[in-house]
């Protein structure tokens, strides 16, 4: 079932909050989702009509209209190439029903769920789990090595274009609302409404495969290191003709799947033919592949480019080459079209009583000029764990503020026999122990988050170092008691903290 959020018209950086309202009726919310539309566009000043005359009269410039890898990045204010999942697009959340009223709400989603997967998944996991991510950090054959768009299928051989295409980002509620891993039934908790503010501000497009990538300099692991990925074959060919073929000097041993070029691409070739000379940068022609053809070569593959237009007419002189680039799009931009919240219904019988995790938020600004931090705060009876941690103002997700040492004290009484300093091993057994306590297992103690710019094999084969953006949390246990509770905590800081975070963790039961 699919229901149409309250709110109207598409959805912005600054419109971002939708509403969705649940019928009386039983369903499996463990299955349901936040579905956002979305779709990237680009312009294209390299055709005919953007130069605003015949392609004839600009030779550089083929007027074909490209397919450009363009994808959502996440900008977290100075750090740009986060990788994030779907959930984290969700600031914050709440679920209210008429009968049973507050069911969760959580402030800053977001930042909770950014820091605790960057603790409960290892590094394979956050890898492979990101092939049904918007965000794709890579997706599921990692072609080339490269992140490439979701929001677009890339045909690497033959001479059916690529295309762009609208993608639904898919927010699973169980994901966002512990609640939601469970049977609803609507019958029993009456009119039942979800409401979320969506981060879609710090979404924002990323294009790999520019004039200005790196990968174009580089033979990414040819079997010669003279084999160039973006320089044609050195030509024998002499004839008087027009060249509207590649073919490409780097031999695969997968072309397919190695190769970084796709039929639709725009490329920006550069070198001399016959008479023509292009190798200034005013002149580079400016092309469209309308067809890959790879033949077998020895031990590997070659492949051979079909271009939408000619390079020029001559002969290519000895020992010349075309090399290739990439080309800019223009003015990308991503456009959210609406929201919808899809229910599955089941036959399922709800359980007598709902018990679940959720989260209460307390959130302080720091504006102390030194680097000694001391605050109490206020801990519900209920409370069974805590999570601490501090970022920057202008960042959004990860808490990447690092302590030199701490102390937690609850209720007049030390945690710890001495301070925790961090990076030891009782600063991760602390953290250890509070996951354990929640039911969750640390599989990950590096502490530090991974970065959309590294390539595939970089990050599998650095040991973590391509994970640069510290990401520090403090976690502690706290005693369920019939009163409600102090926790004092003393930080010895490197560096004076900014936006303060504390997520209180408690089970309530419906």
């Amino acid at each position: 079932m699919k229901i149409s959020c309250n709110q109207s018209g598409a959805l912005t950086g600054t419109k971002n909050l939708v509403d969705f309202d649940m019928p009386n009726m039983v369903f499996d919310l463990s299955k349901s989702y936040i579905s956002v539309h979305s779709s990237i566009t680009t312009d294209d000043l390299h055709t005919a009509e953007a130069q605003g005359t015949g392609s004839a009269d600009y030779p550089q410039f083929s007027g074909g209209v490209g397919v450009y890898n363009c994808m959502l990045n996440y900008n977290d204010g100075t750090d740009v190439n986060r990788h994030y999942a779907n959930k984290h697009l969700v600031r914050n959340v709440s679920m209210y029903s008429q009968t049973a009223g507050m069911v969760e709400d959580i402030r800053r989603s977001d930042v909770l769920q950014f820091n605790m997967d960057n603790y409960n998944k290892d590094l394979d996991q956050k890898i492979n789990s990101s092939y049904d991510q918007v965000s794709s950090l890579f997706s599921a054959d990692a072609k080339a090595g490269l992140r490439w768009s979701p929001h677009r299928r890339f045909e690497g051989e033959g001479t059916d274009k690529s295309e762009n295409l609208d993608r639904e980002i898919r927010i699973n509620l169980k994901d966002v609302m512990k609640s939601c891993n469970n049977i609803w039934d609507g019958q029993k908790f009456g009119n039942t409404r979800i409401h979320a503010e969506l981060s879609l501000a710090q979404l924002a497009v990323l294009q790999t495969l520019t004039k200005a990538d790196t990968i174009w300099a580089g033979t990414d692991g040819g079997a010669d290191a003279t084999e160039k990925i973006a320089r044609s074959k050195v030509a024998q060919d002499t004839a008087n003709v027009p060249k509207t073929t590649l073919t490409m000097e780097r031999v695969y041993k997968n072309a397919e799947a190695s190769s970084p070029f796709y039929v639709g691409q725009k490329i920006t070739c550069s070198g001399v033919i016959g008479t023509d000379d292009f190798t200034v940068l005013a002149n580079h022609r400016v092309r469209v592949i309308t067809g890959i053809a790879i033949a077998a070569e020895g031990v590997g593959e070659r492949i051979t480019l079909t271009l939408d237009k000619a390079l020029g007419t001559g002969s290519i002189a000895t020992n010349g080459a075309v090399d290739v680039l990439g080309c800019d799009a223009v003015t990308p931009a991503v456009v959210f079209e609406t929201a919808e919240l899809v229910l599955y219904t089941t036959d399922r019988s709800p359980p007598p009583q709902l018990a679940f995790k959720t989260y209460k938020t307390e959130e302080d600004n720091f504006t102390g000029s030194g680097n000694n931090y001391n605050h109490q705060y206020y801990l519900e009876s209920d409370v069974q764990n805590v999570f601490w941690g501090s970022r920057a103002t202008d960042k959004v997700l990860g808490m990447e503020q690092v302590v030199n040492s701490y102390r937690i004290r609850e209720s007049g009484k030390d945690k710890t026999d001495r301070d925790v300093v961090y990076g030891s091993s009782l600063h991760k057994n602390r953290i250890q122990r509070a996951f354990n306590n929640s039911g969750m297992a640390v599989k990950d103690f590096g502490e530090a988050v991974l970065t959309n710019t590294a390539r595939r094999s970089q990050i599998l084969s650095d040991n973590g170092t391509s994970m640069k953006i510290p990401c520090f949390m403090i976690a502690e246990t706290t005693a369920i008691a019939d009163e409600p509770k102090l926790l004092d905590v003393n930080i010895v800081a490197n560096a004076g903290f900014s936006q303060i975070s504390l997520f209180k963790e408690v089970v309530k039961v419906m």
